[in-house]
């Protein structure tokens, strides 16, 4: 799918939510200099409730656990618990020009979720399976109960959703799978990469570089009417 690829595994430092947004924005511009795809992994210092950049902050307050912090992203996408014991995050940022981001939303959708697939996939057991795109996307709510068309299943569970946003730096794909991380192989983040590309390299973010943090950081952000 990807001829080459750069994998940041980021988990090791756990992070908050406005980092890891303004992180995800700063690899989607990095990326269009580098002018190769990004797939980066990480965790949340937190549990987090993250919900769609065109969802209104009172559903997301409406959905809030305690002592869950908010932020919303930069994609669409419905509303979803992040916490190690729930879920693996991942993003993959695409320059402009590179080919698969002049793939339409749809089918570059189902194609990552199918190289998804392939990496959760356990030899004797069912594989996960795409929900048709012929199917009635839901109106927005919590992404982990709602599949959508693409979104990846296993024995009629979703298992994994995402969203996409495309700018004039490429496109920026933020991903979670609705697994918790201690069932997935130590090497699955390669194994995700393997799927993705034929040629991974691993990826060193810049020692100093300007994140928007100020953006997310900032309480308009969380803020739609």
């Amino acid at each position: 799918m990807l001829s080459n690829l750069l994998i940041w595994d980021d988990r090791p430092t756990a992070r908050s939510g406005a980092e890891n947004m303004a992180i995800d924005e700063a690899l989607l511009c990095h990326g269009a200099q580098t002018e190769s795809p990004i797939l980066r992994l990480y965790r949340w210092d937190r549990p987090t409730l993250s919900f769609g950049y065109f969802q209104k902050s009172a559903e997301a307050l409406a959905a809030l656990l305690p002592g869950e912090s908010m932020i919303r992203r930069w994609t669409g996408g419905g509303l979803v618990h992040h916490a190690e014991d729930l879920s693996l995050t991942w993003t993959l940022t695409v320059p402009p020009g590179h080919p698969f981001s002049q793939t339409r939303p749809t089918a570059s959708y189902a194609l990552l979720h199918q190289a998804l697939a392939r990496a959760l996939h356990v030899p004797g057991e069912p594989a996960p399976t795409l929900v048709p795109a012929t199917s009635p996307a839901p109106a927005q709510g919590l992404c982990a109960q709602l599949p959508s068309p693409g979104d990846l299943l296993s024995q009629n569970r979703k298992i994994a959703g995402a969203g996409q946003r495309r700018t004039r730096h490429g496109l920026l794909h933020q991903g979670v799978i609705f697994l918790p991380e201690s069932i997935l192989p130590p090497e699955f983040p390669r194994r995700l990469a393997d799927s993705l590309a034929a040629k991974v390299m691993a990826f060193l973010p810049p020692s100093r570089w300007d994140l928007p943090l100020d953006r997310y950081l900032h309480p308009e952000w969380n803020v739609i009417r």
